[in-house]
């Protein structure tokens, strides 16, 4: 069963939390977090919640439940460095220009 609050407060952000733990006889992670964020990152994740809270304005602001058969991975954010950024900008460039002619190819080829 799962408990839904309403109309709660976010929790001052020096007091949020996320807690994941794992359980290796019944292979399911459990998560529990009140950072708004996160609990929005593992919504789809959660396959038995247990406990949901909502702010006045209808927002997910806290979660907890299990992630059953699931993986749990956690990484750096990538930074890339100025020249990295400049190919990265020229090779979405090139697709973009690539997308613009398939496009105009096809309502050709459709015409």
């Amino acid at each position: 069963m799962i408990e839904v609050k309403q109309g709660m407060k976010t929790a001052p952000q020096e007091e949020r939390e996320t807690i994941i733990s794992y359980d290796r006889q019944t292979e399911t992670w459990h998560i529990y977090t009140d950072e708004p964020k996160h609990a929005r990152k593992y919504e789809k994740y959660v396959t038995k919640p247990q406990r949901k809270g909502y702010n006045l304005a209808g927002q997910l602001i806290m979660l907890e439940g299990d992630i059953d058969k699931g993986t749990v991975s956690i990484s750096k954010k990538v930074r890339l460095t100025e020249k990295q950024k400049e190919k990265q900008r020229q090779v979405l460039q090139k697709a973009r220009i690539s997308h613009r002619v398939n496009l105009q190819t096809e309502k050709i080829n459709i015409n």
